[in-house]
């Protein structure tokens, strides 16, 4: 009692904190089994899958050390691989972005709101990226992204945690249209996806006021920019060409970006000329995040969103059967070599946006058919990402192999269950 006394009289006289003291007494069991606050309960502790991970850190310099990496519904869970005693939890609403590494590739890099980076290798590294980004996601973190090049933090204007204001918006998206002297285009790219939230612009429409600024016409100019610059960036680098289309994600994923891709025809042609070429890159950095942005442009990602500029944004998209059977022919050379996760992840998530329910009542139904059927095509594939350790790619190719079944002729049906046979796969 003396102790708790002194304690509680210094932190008022020199920090000026009252301490309470609570007369009911705390057990060691209490403190063992609540030392994790709000995420002791067992659905924040129990492993959805686990990955083995070496860690990556200073404390180990001599040698990586062994980590069982867990995703669980709220947390990303670190284990002692021979105790199986929790080392590290953090939050998934924590998790930054995550980092692809380029020179080395079983390592990848977790980057936390506060600014912390946790590096590990693994040799399952796209299949932990594609699973722990679909949670992340799913817990409501929509900013959460994979990159190959970690974040500039002498870029931002703000924490990690906190968004920018709507000068700091305003001023980088006139930037991507005029870039200062001193920038090059590229320079003003890393800057504005530095500041601006992967989900979208904060700042996305026009404020009621007689001097407010036109956000609408702003976002349209920015990807003008894109299309007067195209011819630009033809040579250009993988990290710059990735970062070109995570600046087009952020933009597409406001209103007025969502239906300028129709209301440009120019823009709509350099954006699948852009595309087209990424898919001939061989790089899953670019290609996984070519396919995230087409995936915005498949399911607004903005509140107040019109079903008729979804269903013409589809109808553009998938009008080019051409088109569609580059995309499906970069998933099969990625499902037949077992590579690419992230890529297939991508690639299912446009399929699912395509022809699942209820995202399928905005596709027009000739494209429907016609995408169906290239898709019944490659059916075999498929199956074989039923047995991947991914479990968002597991999910994403049972609710395609659903549509076909569903929604696909009797020929195709029959056709499924032919090659669930000969695939070892029971569909129910």
């Amino acid at each position: 009692d003396e102790l708790l006394r002194r304690i509680c009289d210094i932190a008022w006289n020199c920090v000026g904190v009252v301490l309470r003291v609570k007369k009911e007494s705390i057990s060691l069991d209490q403190i063992q089994s609540q030392r994790f606050g709000r995420y002791s309960d067992d659905d924040s502790i129990t492993s959805l899958f686990e990955f083995n991970v070496h860690k990556i850190s200073a404390r180990h310099q001599s040698e990586p050390i062994k980590r069982v990496l867990c995703l669980t519904d709220t947390c990303l869970v670190e284990r002692d691989p021979n105790s199986y005693l929790i080392v590290t939890l953090r939050p998934l609403s924590d998790v930054f972005a995550l980092i692809r590494e380029t020179a080395n590739p079983q390592m990848f890099s977790i980057e936390y709101i506060n600014g912390d980076i946790r590096s590990y290798s693994s040799t399952d590294r796209d299949a932990f990226l594609a699973s722990i980004m679909d949670g992340v996601r799913a817990s409501g973190n929509i900013d959460v992204h994979v990159k190959m090049n970690h974040s500039q933090r002498a870029h931002r204007f703000t924490p990690y945690y906190a968004r920018v204001d709507e000068e700091v918006e305003s001023q980088h998206l006139k930037f991507l249209q005029t870039p200062p002297s001193h920038w090059t285009f590229n320079e003003a790219i890393i800057r504005f996806n530095a500041n601006c939230s992967y989900s979208g612009l904060t700042h996305s429409v026009t404020q009621d006021g007689l001097f407010a600024e036109n956000k609408e016409k702003m976002i349209f100019n920015a990807l003008a920019a894109f299309a007067d610059r195209d011819g630009e960036h033809n040579e250009t680098n993988d990290q710059h060409l990735e970062q070109q289309f995570q600046t087009l994600r952020r933009l597409v994923a406001s209103k007025a970006g969502f239906s300028s891709f129709t209301a440009n025809p120019r823009f709509r042609e350099c954006l699948g000329l852009k595309v087209v070429r990424s898919l001939k890159q061989n790089n899953d950095n670019v290609i996984h995040s070519a396919i995230d942005m087409l995936c915005a442009l498949m399911q607004p990602m903005h509140d107040d969103y019109d079903l008729r500029q979804e269903q013409l944004n589809k109808s553009s998209l998938l009008s080019s059967k051409s088109f569609l059977e580059s995309l499906l022919d970069v998933m099969k050379l990625h499902v037949d070599r077992g590579t690419g996760a992230l890529v297939v992840s991508s690639m299912l998530d446009f399929l699912t946006f395509s022809l699942c329910a209820p995202y399928s009542e905005t596709t027009d139904g000739g494209h429907f058919d016609t995408l169906l059927e290239m898709v019944a095509a490659y059916g075999r594939p498929i199956f074989r990402l039923f047995q991947h350790p991914s479990l968002a790619i597991v999910k994403g190719a049972g609710l395609v192999m659903k549509a076909l079944i569903e929604e696909g002729s009797p020929e195709i049906s029959a056709k499924m269950q032919e090659l669930a046979l000969a695939e070892g796969a029971l569909l129910r």
